[in-house]
């Protein structure tokens, strides 16, 4: 082999390497999400390529069991995206949130994909896919019942209650009596004549009769 066709190879191997690096980049996202409460979970998408837009951007749903069963789940410009909000932060950072997660959602795992354009080239990139864990669920709030009171003092309640009655009953029963004998006809009422005390039998005389 000649210098000058060693040079070519050369110069070859190097003009691919510097266009692979100027054309590569990364797409990181979370290894794994929890699920809120209210049964939503957001996946962030994020590139450090030095591009200031994207072509394209997209969420791609992975199942658990089978990795070559894929299903692009929203992408840039899509407006049907099932239970999915896509919100842009900033040309290099875009979260997806998914919604009503049910049994269904929770088997799969979750691919970030950028496509952007370098040097009138576009070039697409995938992350590692994140998996959904399960969060706590939302406990409502259930007042306690109050206790019943003791044995005792339900006994002591009802003869308290009793001996009132018993003492309403005793007040009424004089009243009426009273008023009975107060409105009595007169013949029925018993006269008693009284009569005048005796004169002293030695009275003073009169000196002066």
């Amino acid at each position: 082999m000649t210098a000058c066709g060693f040079n070519i190879i050369n110069f070859t191997i190097y003009l691919g390497f510097i266009l692979q690096s100027s054309h590569g980049f990364e797409v990181i996202q979370p290894q794994s999400q929890t699920v809120n409460p209210d049964g939503s979970a957001s996946v962030t998408c994020e590139h450090n390529a030095d591009v200031q837009t994207v072509e394209d951007v997209g969420l791609k749903g992975i199942s658990l069991t089978d990795n070559s069963v894929k299903q692009l789940l929203c992408r840039k410009g899509k407006k049907d995206c099932k239970n999915i909000t896509m919100l842009e932060e900033n040309p290099k950072k875009w979260l997806f949130i998914i919604l009503n997660i049910g049994p269904t959602a929770m088997n799969m795992k979750y691919e970030c994909e950028f496509t952007v354009k370098i040097s009138d080239l576009e070039t697409t990139k995938t992350g590692t896919p994140t998996i959904l864990l399960p969060g706590r669920k939302e406990v409502p709030c259930v007042p306690h019942p109050t206790p019943p009171p003791a044995s005792h003092q339900l006994r002591w309640i009802i003869i308290g209650l009793l001996a009132l009655i018993f003492l309403y009953s005793c007040v009424i029963t004089s009243f009426y009596i009273s008023l009975r004998c107060c409105n009595r006809e007169p013949e029925n009422c018993t006269y008693v004549e009284m009569r005048k005390a005796p004169q002293p039998r030695n009275q003073p005389m009169d000196i002066y009769g």
